[in-house]
């Protein structure tokens, strides 16, 4: 009977931790921020730039809209003015930036972002592909 308990009890305090951390970390404020954290410039790889006004309108320098299905390569780069707004923050996911990059033949091209760290410390993404997890990155210029 005693070599039965001690192995349950350790399962049981293994799966009390592990419960405990995902319950943490999900109630967490991690990948969000706030609409001030994000006003102002941000670079990405390939040229692509992003500035984001206080007033809700944005500036952008070849920003992917679509990326290649084999390799995550960004494709149909935007370069002009749209607008930003940054929704709520769903509990268990990134904060999303909705972002309106203007009109292409009558149809408005238009893109999402999200959050990465507290207060966007870490970047704002687009997200390329969920199945992947893989992002195209911004991050402030250095100064």
């Amino acid at each position: 009977m005693k070599k039965i308990v001690v192995p349950l009890s350790v399962l049981g305090f293994v799966m009390v931790v592990a419960i405990g951390s995902f319950l943490f970390s999900a109630g967490s404020d991690n990948g969000s921020a706030n609409a001030s954290d994000l006003v102002g410039s941000w670079s990405g790889s390939q040229g692509a730039e992003l500035t984001l006004h206080k007033d809700g309108s944005l500036t952008a320098v070849k920003v992917p809209t679509t990326f290649s299905a084999e390799d995550d390569t960004p494709i149909k780069p935007f370069t002009g003015k749209g607008s930003w707004k940054l929704m709520e923050k769903p509990r268990y996911d990134d904060q999303e930036i909705e972002v309106s990059l203007g009109d292409v033949f009558g149809s408005k091209i238009g893109t999402q972002l999200k959050v990465n760290g507290k207060g966007a410390r870490d970047g704002i993404y687009i997200p390329i592909s969920e199945d992947s997890g893989a992002k195209f990155l911004f991050k402030r210029p250095r100064q």
